[in-house]
């Protein structure tokens, strides 16, 4: 819609519309296009904010069971038994976002963290006697009860945990997670599984696959040389194709002279015996 100027008379000229026309590919449209992405950053950015919500879900509870007993208990007014509850259940909470403060700063939690364990276990402990069948036996309102004050702090210290370890991540810090190797590896060779992890331990390998050509590297990086010397023309992984037995555990012994037998008995698919065998037969090989 446009609104023309005044005429000379001081008459208004009359007001004209202007045909709606959709916008086309490549125009820019005056309608707010909504962003795909804008929940997925929304989300991201208030991921402390979420993170709160079973921790106040948690402590809205605890706060609902000792203000029950209280009401039933305590003959003061409503406000100061709503005073009591929330003390008691925010002594922990005060405790366990302090060492959340604490750890994001990259100093020292352990105590505050210790603190906010100890103050919830006995809130808890009160919690759960206020709902317990005699002798302290369980009820279901006890163990509910007492479990949401206990397990308080304890949320806040998985979320603290999580964002002080990819604050140092992003700083270098901490090293990443160790190389993964697949249940079928451990579960036909797990003593080279295990050699393969310690190596990979050491020397920060996350790549399975590097981390085993590392450990156990082909025979041309272990013997130095190149296919084709001493006469052998296979390729410098060839035993690996090889069946099981005492071929390829000589195989083996030649490409990586310094492996131990059991190692050897284990990648050829023979006893150690057939690799001592093997063995003296490679050593008295001129």
């Amino acid at each position: 819609m446009t609104t023309a100027p005044p005429r000379a008379d001081g008459r208004a000229r009359p007001v004209t519309l202007a045909p709606l026309r959709l916008p086309g590919r490549g125009d820019v449209s005056g309608w707010p296009q909504d962003d795909p992405g804008r929940w997925r950053h929304a989300v991201s950015a208030y991921r402390g904010w979420l993170a709160a919500v079973p921790i106040v879900l948690v402590n809205a509870v605890a706060f609902a069971g000792q203000l029950a007993f209280l009401r039933a208990r305590l003959p003061w007014p409503l406000a100061g038994q709503v005073l009591v509850a929330v003390t008691l259940e925010s002594v922990a909470v005060y405790l366990a976002w302090q060492a959340h403060l604490a750890l994001a700063a990259d100093d020292s939690a352990l105590r505050l963290r210790l603190a906010a364990y100890s103050f919830a276990a006995v809130i808890g402990a009160l919690n759960y006697s206020h709902y317990m069948a005699p002798h302290w036996r369980p009820t279901f309102a006890a163990v509910t009860f007492g479990l949401m004050s206990v397990s308080s702090p304890w949320l806040w210290s998985v979320y603290s945990r999580r964002v002080s370890r990819d604050a140092l991540k992003a700083r270098g810090l901490i090293e990443p997670h160790a190389v993964r190797l697949g249940a079928t590896r451990w579960a036909w060779h797990p003593a080279l599984s295990f050699r393969v992890m310690r190596w990979a331990a050491w020397t920060g390998e996350a790549d399975p696959a590097r981390a085993i050509a590392g450990r156990f590297p082909p025979a041309a990086a272990t013997a130095g040389d190149t296919p084709g010397d001493s006469g052998d023309d296979r390729p410098p992984s060839a035993w690996q194709s090889m069946p099981p037995g005492g071929d390829k555990a000589s195989a083996i012994i030649k490409a990586n002279p310094g492996m131990k037998n059991a190692e050897v008995a284990e990648l050829a698919g023979c006893k150690p015996r057939t690799v001592q065998r093997a063995r003296n037969g490679a050593v008295k090989t001129p």
